[in-house]
C-alpha cells in the first residue's frame, strides 16, 4: 500500500509542477499580458493572458523555455530556474530601441529601423497616461503636433504647415477624410473616441503612395482595441471602466468597455459619454493686453435677444456641448490562418456652438450673431475585414476592408435680434474597398501593394425657419443641390530591400484617378453659368528612401517622396461666407496640387538608455490651392445674406513652400528619473503672391522631467509656443483679426504636473494639474482661448 501512495505521490508533484503557471511581470509587478512564450527551437508556444499567466504543460523540463515581448528584453530560462523563481519571472523594460513596431508606413507591422519617413507612435500606456479629453488634444500633448480650436467641440492638428483636407485621418485602416473635407480648419478628429485606442501613430510628410490624395503633409493613424484570441478553452471575460474629470471645462467623461474570447473569437464592446459645460480660461493675462480674451458679456436668447453681462468674464459663454461614442467589434478565426472581423462605430454630438462666431461684432456694440452652431455631427461607420495569410505566389497576407460611412452634419446660424435661423445640412454615403497584400521573397525583398475604390454620395440641402411663425423658407446651399459624387480608383506598390546589414531601401509608386460630379438644379439665389460641374484628376507619385545603419545605435534616414491633393466638393463646389466682407464661389477650373519633399531623419539610441532624434525637411507645392480673390459674372463683389461681399475663390496659385525641423530628446539619468524635449519650427510662403501660407504654426515644443518608481508615477512639464507677428499671418488670417491681439498671436509657457498611481492590476488613479499659474493664452488662428488652470482626476477600474 505503501508502494502505492509514494507512487501517488509523485505523479502528483510531477503534475503539479507541469500544470503550474508561469506569471510574468515587469518592474512595478505589474502582469504582462501577451508575452510570447516558446521553445528554442520554435516549434511550440503559448501568449499570456491578461493576467500575465501562461500554462508551461506543453514543455518538457529539459527544455530551453524562451520568454519574448518587443517592449522587454528577451529572456531565455530553463524549466529549474522557473521553478527557483516560484513561476514568477521579472522582464525589464527596454527603454528605447531602434527596431520599434509601427503599422501605419505600409499598413502592416513594421520595424522603425525599416522605415525612412519620421513617425510617432503612441503606445495604450502612454495615451492613458496623457489623460486627454478628446482625439485632437491627445496629439497636442505630446508636444510635437500643433492644433488650432475655433470651439471647444474640435481641434484642427497641424502637420509641418499643413492641416485639414492636406492631412490624412485614419481609423483601423479606413481613411476618414470625405469630399467636403474642408481647407480651412476641421475638426472631425473629435468623433474618435481616445478611450479606446490602443495606439495612435503619425506619418510625417508626404504619404500618398499608400494612402492617396490628401495624404501630403502626413496621416494621423488611430487603432482601437484589438482584442487577441484566448489560449485557454473557456470564454474568458473581462472589463474596464473609466471615470474622468476635467475643472477648466467642468467636463465629465464615462466609458465603459466590455471584452468577451475564445480562442476563436472576441468581442469588443465600448460606450463613452462626455459633458463639457462652457470652458472657463485662464484669468493671469499680459500687462501690455490686460483685456484680450475677455468674455465681457453674451448673447442670452429667449423671447428675444438680451445683451447680458457675464459675471466672470473668463467663462467663455456659450461654448459647452456634450458627445456619445459607441463601438463593437467581433473577430473570428477560421480555416486556421484566415480571420474574419465586423466593426461598427458611432459617433453623436449635441450641438456645438461655433465660439470665434460668437464673439464676433459688426459694430463697436452689436454682436454679429445670437447664434451660430454645429448641429449634432452623427458619423456611423460599418467595417467588414478579411485577413489571409496563406503564402503563395501573389501574396503571403492579404487584407480586404470593405467600409460604409454616413455622416450628417450641419450649420445653424441667426443674426443679432433677427427671427431667421438659418440651416445647411449635409449627408454623406461613403463606401471603400480596399486590397492590400503583403509578399516576402526572402530575408532582403519584400514588396506591399494593393487598391483602392472611394464612392462618395453627397446631398445638400438648407432652409431658413421664422421662429415667429416656424414657417420654413428656401436658402442657398453649402454645395451644389442637386448631389454630387466624388468618386476615385487607386493602385500601388512599395518596395523594401535590405541591401546589407547597414543599408536598406524603400521606394514606392501609385496611380490614382478621381471623379468629380455636382449638379445645379435651383438657380434662384446665384445664376451661376454652368448647370454641373464634372472634373476627372489624375496622378503617379512616389517615393525613394534610403536607410543607413551604422550600428544598432543609431539610423540615418534620408527620404524625397512626392504628394498630390485632387481638389474635392468642397474646393470647387462650395457657397458660403468664409469670414464677414468676403463670399467663397465655384471654381470648376480647379486643379489638383502636387508636392516634392526632401527629408532628412536621424535617430540615435546611448547605451539604450538615451535618444535623440531629429528630422529637416523642405517641401515644395507646385498648382498651390490657396484662397484668393476671384469674380463671379464679371462682378467681384457680389450682396450675399443681405451683405456686400468681396468675391473669393479656392485658386492654383502656382508655387509655395514649406520647410522646418524637429527635434527630440530623451535622456534616462538614473532608473528612476527622465528627461524629456520636443522642439518643432516651420515656415513656408506662397512664392507667386509673396504671402505667408495660413497653417504655419509658431514654434512649440515642451519639455519635461518624470519620476517613475514601482507603481507611482510624476511628471512636471511645460509647453511653450513662441511669437507670431502680424506681418507673418496669411491674407486668410488677417480678415479674423478680432482674434488676435495689435501685435499678433502671443508666445506662451505653461506649467504642468501629472501624477498616475497604480494600485494593483484592477486600480489606476491619475491626477494632473495643468496650466498651474492660471495662465490666459489662446493658441494661433484659434477662436477660443486655452483652457486655465485645470485639475483633471481619472479613475481606472479593470474587472
Amino acid at each position: 500500500m505503501k508502494k502505492y501512495l509514494i507512487i501517488l505521490f509523485i505523479f502528483f508533484v510531477y503534475s503539479e509542477s507541469f500544470s503550474q503557471k508561469i506569471k510574468i511581470i515587469d518592474g512595478s509587478d505589474n502582469p504582462i499580458p501577451f508575452v510570447s512564450i516558446f521553445d528554442n527551437l520554435k516549434k511550440k508556444g503559448i501568449i499570456t493572458d491578461k493576467n500575465g499567466e501562461a500554462n508551461l504543460e506543453i514543455f518538457n523540463d529539459d527544455e530551453i523555455i524562451v520568454i519574448q515581448h518587443p517592449s522587454y528584453e528577451k529572456k531565455n530560462l530553463n524549466l529549474n530556474e522557473i521553478i527557483e523563481n516560484n513561476y514568477i519571472i521579472k522582464l525589464n523594460e527596454k527603454i528605447f530601441k531602434i527596431d520599434e513596431i509601427v503599422i501605419s508606413a505600409n499598413k502592416w507591422e513594421q520595424s522603425k529601423s525599416d522605415i525612412s519617413s519620421q513617425i510617432l507612435d503612441l503606445s495604450e500606456n502612454e495615451i492613458r497616461y496623457l489623460n486627454p479629453e478628446t482625439s485632437a488634444e491627445l496629439l497636442e500633448k505630446t508636444g510635437q503636433i500643433f492644433v488650432q480650436k475655433s470651439q471647444l467641440g474640435g481641434g484642427s492638428p497641424m502637420i509641418r504647415g499643413f492641416s485639414a483636407n492636406r492631412i490624412l485621418i485614419v481609423l483601423d485602416g479606413i481613411r476618414l477624410n470625405n469630399a467636403i473635407y474642408r481647407s480651412g480648419n476641421l475638426h472631425n478628429i473629435i468623433s474618435i473616441d481616445p478611450n479606446v485606442l490602443e495606439g495612435a501613430e503619425v506619418l510625417f510628410g508626404p504619404a500618398s503612395v499608400i494612402y492617396g490624395s490628401d495624404a501630403i503633409g502626413g496621416v494621423m493613424d488611430f487603432h482601437t482595441k484589438n482584442i487577441k484570441f484566448s489560449t485557454e478553452k473557456n470564454l474568458i471575460f473581462n472589463g474596464n471602466s473609466l471615470i474622468k474629470y476635467y475643472s477648466a471645462s467642468n467636463s465629465k467623461h464615462f466609458n465603459l468597455n466590455l471584452t468577451f474570447a475564445n480562442k476563436n473569437f472576441t468581442s469588443f464592446s465600448s460606450i463613452s459619454l462626455k459633458n463639457f459645460d462652457d470652458l472657463k480660461t485662464g484669468n493671469k493675462r499680459t500687462k501690455e493686453y490686460p483685456d484680450y480674451g475677455k468674455r465681457l458679456e453674451f448673447v442670452e436668447v429667449g423671447n428675444s435677444d438680451l445683451i447680458v453681462s457675464n459675471k466672470n468674464y473668463n467663462i467663455q459663454k456659450y461654448s459647452g456641448y456634450s458627445q456619445i461614442n459607441l463601438i463593437q467589434k467581433f473577430k473570428f478565426k477560421f480555416l486556421k490562418n484566415h480571420l474574419i472581423s465586423y466593426n461598427i462605430y458611432f459617433s453623436n454630438s449635441s450641438n456645438i456652438p461655433r465660439y470665434d462666431r460668437l464673439i464676433q461684432y459688426t459694430d463697436f456694440f452689436s454682436p454679429r450673431y445670437s447664434e451660430w452652431y454645429y448641429g449634432p455631427q452623427k458619423f456611423l461607420m460599418n467595417k467588414l475585414k478579411l485577413t489571409f495569410f496563406n503564402v503563395n505566389k501573389l501574396y503571403d497576407a492579404l487584407a480586404i476592408n470593405i467600409s460604409n460611412q454616413i455622416i450628417n452634419e450641419s450649420r445653424n446660424d441667426r443674426k443679432y435680434q433677427s427671427n431667421l435661423l438659418r440651416s445647411r445640412t449635409e449627408k454623406l454615403n461613403i463606401y471603400t474597398i480596399n486590397l492590400d497584400f503583403d509578399k516576402k521573397f526572402d530575408d532582403k525583398n519584400e514588396i506591399y501593394y494593393g487598391f483602392e475604390l472611394l464612392f462618395n454620395k453627397i446631398n445638400s440641402s438648407a432652409f431658413i425657419k421664422n421662429l415667429n411663425d416656424n414657417s420654413l423658407s428656401s436658402t442657398s446651399t453649402r454645395y451644389p443641390d442637386g448631389g454630387s459624387k466624388y468618386n476615385s480608383f487607386a493602385s500601388y506598390i512599395s518596395y523594401k530591400k535590405n541591401v546589407s546589414n547597414k543599408i536598406k531601401l524603400n521606394a514606392g509608386t501609385r496611380f490614382s484617378s478621381v471623379f468629380l460630379n455636382s449638379k445645379f438644379s435651383n438657380k434662384e439665389f446665384y445664376s451661376f453659368p454652368y448647370s454641373n460641374i464634372e472634373s476627372t484628376f489624375e496622378a503617379i507619385n512616389g517615393n525613394i528612401g534610403f536607410i543607413f545603419l551604422p550600428d544598432n545605435n543609431h539610423q540615418f534616414n534620408y527620404l524625397i517622396s512626392t504628394g498630390f491633393r485632387a481638389p474635392n466638393l468642397d474646393d470647387i463646389g462650395k457657397v458660403f461666407d468664409s469670414e464677414p466682407g468676403n463670399i467663397i464661389v465655384p471654381n470648376i477650373n480647379l486643379k489638383p496640387e502636387y508636392s516634392i519633399n526632401n527629408e532628412v531623419n536621424f535617430r540615435k539610441i546611448i547605451n539604450s538608455k538615451h535618444k535623440i532624434e531629429a528630422s529637416i525637411y523642405y517641401s515644395r507645392l507646385n498648382n498651390a490651392m490657396v484662397r484668393g480673390n476671384y469674380q463671379f459674372n464679371g462682378k467681384d463683389s457680389i450682396v450675399y445674406d443681405g451683405e456686400m461681399s468681396r468675391v473669393q475663390a479656392i485658386l492654383n496659385t502656382g508655387k509655395a513652400y514649406v520647410w522646418g525641423y524637429n527635434v527630440s530628446v530623451n535622456i534616462t539619468l538614473n532608473k528612476y528619473i527622465n528627461l524629456s524635449s520636443t522642439l518643432n519650427y516651420n515656415d513656408g510662403k506662397d512664392l507667386i503672391n509673396n504671402k505667408p501660407l495660413r497653417h504655419i504654426s509658431p514654434i512649440f515644443g515642451k519639455s519635461s522631467i518624470s519620476f517613475n518608481k514601482n507603481k507611482f508615477r510624476i511628471s512636471y512639464f511645460i509647453n511653450y509656443n513662441g511669437k507670431k507677428e502680424l506681418n507673418s499671418l496669411s491674407p486668410s488670417e488677417l480678415n479674423k483679426l478680432y482674434l488676435y491681439t495689435s501685435s499678433g498671436s502671443l508666445k506662451w509657457l505653461t506649467h504642468n504636473l501629472n501624477t498616475n498611481i497604480n494600485f494593483n492590476s484592477l486600480l489606476n488613479i491619475s491626477v494632473s494639474i495643468e496650466n498651474i499659474l492660471n495662465l490666459h493664452y489662446r493658441t494661433y488662428s484659434s477662436g477660443i482661448s486655452a483652457p486655465g488652470r485645470s485639475l483633471n482626476i481619472s479613475c481606472n477600474f479593470m474587472f
